[in-house]
């Protein structure tokens, strides 16, 4: 019922991805970036020190300080500890009961801590979406693209692209700054995210994308 121990494996990288159906060009003035996930409580089911974890700090560090250098807005999603069932509802029954409230564990962690202009936003369900204001910030900003990276590949970061997609904002998932329960679902996230949904690119491409506009 609970989040099992995860087995490391290898990041996939840009030549593992499948192709792309949709050609959308990243721009930083239509972007913002989110963070999913990306709390001690998860983490803490892998072995940090071994693949993909590293590789998946340090490229999601490398988005969110390509994004504050252009001024894109940066989002995190946290789950809040000790939930009632009233918040939980049909999680338990796939999950348990979740993270406890101990801000060890419900912390961002600490390579990756939010700056004071960021937004952390609570996450009740597994799109990002779901119970927040999420869209209305994006829209109000005048944004319609969202950059993801995190964990975990195949629940929450896919969800939200799916529900990015459904509201008419362009999801790109970076497919070498997500981590998963194995290889084969971080793999079937971008499959399926290629084929219904989202744009999937590489941390080093992104960067580049993003700051194209800058220097033109």
């Amino acid at each position: 019922m609970a989040i099992p121990r995860i087995a490391s494996y290898p990041m996939p990288s840009a030549q593992d991805f499948p192709v792309n159906k949709v050609d959308w060009t990243l721009d930083a003035s239509r972007s913002v970036l989110l963070a999913h996930d990306v709390q001690q409580y998860f983490l803490d089911f892998y072995d940090q020190t071994q693949a993909p974890i590293p590789t998946l700090i340090r490229n999601c560090k490398a988005l969110i300080d390509q994004a504050h250098a252009l001024g894109i807005p940066v989002y995190y999603t946290a789950q809040p500890g000790d939930q009632t069932q009233e918040h939980r509802q049909l999680l338990t029954d796939f999950w348990g009961k979740g993270l406890s409230a101990d801000p060890a564990l419900t912390k961002i962690i600490d390579p990756l801590q939010p700056k004071s202009e960021d937004t952390v936003l609570t996450k009740w369900r597994y799109s990002a979406f779901k119970k927040s204001d999420f869209e209305q910030q994006i829209k109000q900003a005048n944004r319609d693209q969202l950059v993801i990276c995190g964990v975990y590949a195949h629940i929450g970061c896919l969800l939200t692209a799916a529900e990015a997609f459904m509201l008419d904002i362009q999801a790109f998932m970076v497919g070498d700054a997500l981590a998963d329960f194995s290889r084969e679902e971080h793999d079937l996230a971008l499959k399926y995210a290629t084929g219904r949904c989202a744009k999937v690119m590489d941390t080093q491409t992104v960067i580049n994308a993003l700051g194209q506009g800058q220097r033109s």
